[in-house]
Parts: C-alpha cells; sequence; structure tokens
C-alpha cells in the first residue's frame, strides 16, 4: 500500500510541474508595460513661468515613456506654490497619475486637500490641470471653511482654495441671515 502511495504522489508531482520559466511567460499580459525608470521616496518639481509651482512625493514611482506618464503609489503628497513662490496648500492621496501629454495630474483614493489658510476639501478623485492652475473633481466632495461644512458633487477651485465653486450643492443650512 505506501509503494501506491508513492506512486500517486510522484504522478502528481510530475503533473504540476511546469518546465522552467514556461509558466511565468505564459501568465504575462501581453500588453504590460515596462516602467523606463523607477524611484522610491521621489521628490518631482513641476515647474511653469519659470517657477515651482507643484512639488510631487510619493512612496513609490514609475515613469513610462510609451505613452508619457508617472504612476504614483502610497503616501502621495503634492504641495502647491503660488505665484510669488510661496507654500499654498497639500493635496495627499493614495495613488497619483501624470499625463505628461495632456499636463494632468489625477489623484485617487482619500483624496484630501488642505489649503495654509485652513479651508479642507475631501473627495475620492481629483484632477490638477497644470495649464489652468486648477483642481475640479466630478465626484461627491465635502469642503470645509472657517465657518461652513458644504457637500456637493462637482467641484472647481484654484489649488490655494481662495476662488471655488460646488458645482451640484447639497445639504441644508440653518444659518440665520439678517436682512440689510
Amino acid at each position: 500500500m505506501p509503494r501506491i502511495n508513492l506512486l500517486i504522489l510522484a504522478f502528481f508531482f510530475t503533473v504540476a510541474c511546469d518546465p522552467v520559466g514556461q509558466s511565468l511567460e505564459q501568465d504575462k499580459p501581453e500588453n504590460t508595460r515596462v516602467p523606463t525608470q523607477e524611484s522610491w521616496n521621489p521628490v518631482i518639481r513641476i515647474n511653469s513661468v519659470g517657477k515651482e509651482n507643484v512639488q510631487a512625493r510619493a512612496a513609490y514611482s514609475a515613469h513610462y515613456n510609451d505613452p508619457k506618464e508617472i504612476l504614483f503609489i502610497g503616501k502621495v503628497r503634492l504641495d502647491f506654490f503660488d505665484l510669488e513662490g510661496e507654500h499654498s496648500s497639500i493635496m495627499t492621496a493614495d495613488t497619483g497619475h501624470i499625463d505628461d501629454r495632456k499636463h494632468l495630474f489625477t489623484a485617487r483614493g482619500n483624496v484630501f486637500v488642505e489649503s495654509d489658510s485652513g479651508m479642507t476639501l475631501t473627495t475620492s478623485v481629483m484632477y490638477w490641470n497644470e495649464n489652468k492652475e486648477s483642481i475640479y473633481t466630478d465626484q461627491a466632495i465635502v469642503f470645509t471653511t472657517e465657518t461652513d461644512t458644504l457637500y456637493g458633487i462637482g467641484f472647481e477651485s484654484d489649488a490655494n482654495l481662495s476662488n471655488w465653486t460646488i458645482l451640484q450643492p447639497t445639504g441644508v443650512t440653518y444659518r440665520e441671515f439678517e436682512d440689510e
């Protein structure tokens, strides 16, 4: 009886094993891209009009040439600076993506934006358009100012959250307004 068990066990080992390297090549998707550069804890500076206006950081980044883009994974952070080079706000997210052709940064997952003046915004996806120097989303948002917490769907603003619009505001306010 033990001899039959050994034969059955040997049969399963033989059937289960592939020639060396063959299974790796078969499991590899055809459209897998290989990054041209990888970085851990990178700091990427984005300049326009001759001044630094954004500094991007992450736990990991992968740079690709075709199409030209950078992927950020883990502890993504963007620091925004105004035209005078002064820090104005921070955006954090789980992941990020720079599309170099569109000059567009996409932040995804637990997106949080905080201006140096204290206003905050939370959402699931946020875009930063380098050419327009604006942030926007079409997702649900919670926007907190010094006096209010506002809710809505869709948001547009400059990066320091000083000129903002909630596209579809929702909710109720109980604030009383005085007649002038």
